[in-house]
């Protein structure tokens, strides 16, 4: 991927970790990911500042573009740094419940379910697993 595209995403995924002040989701990866910006950035003053200001004010969208224009320059200068960048962005946008996807009219997606679910007349009770289309309850594995 091209540095601005990296970037973008970078500060995308961080806005959440950083308006929760921690406590979102993918917590370590966004952990990792910002330590790796506070050690390529400790040399770059303006990209310092950027993310500082973005870590007291993380909805501000002009300090969102702003690190994302030192972000770029920076990955731009630095192909190694884009690479381990890309990396860290793809485990932790991997992280359980980041990868979960619910798609389509009546979709639910859960990673543990320890309830139940009802979804389009269907009810998904815990214990249940589909396979090929067919439920198979806790109760059915005894």
């Amino acid at each position: 991927m091209d540095p601005a595209t990296i970037a973008t995403a970078v500060v995308t995924f961080l806005i959440p970790f950083l308006v929760e002040g921690g406590k979102a989701t993918a917590k370590k990866g966004a952990e990792a990911l910002v330590a790796a910006l506070v050690q390529r950035f400790k040399d770059k003053p303006a990209a310092q500042e950027a993310l500082d200001d973005l870590k007291k004010s993380p909805q501000n969208e002009d300090l969102q573009a702003v690190l994302r224009v030192q972000l770029t320059k920076t990955l731009t200068a630095n192909k190694e740094f884009l690479a381990e960048l890309t990396q860290l962005l793809e485990q932790a946008q991997g992280a359980p419940a980041a990868g979960i996807v619910a798609q389509g009219e009546g979709a639910a997606a859960a990673q543990t379910v320890g309830g139940s679910i009802v979804t389009g007349g269907l009810k998904l009770e815990g214990g249940s697993t589909f396979v090929g289309g067919n439920q198979t309850t806790g109760k059915d594995k005894e």
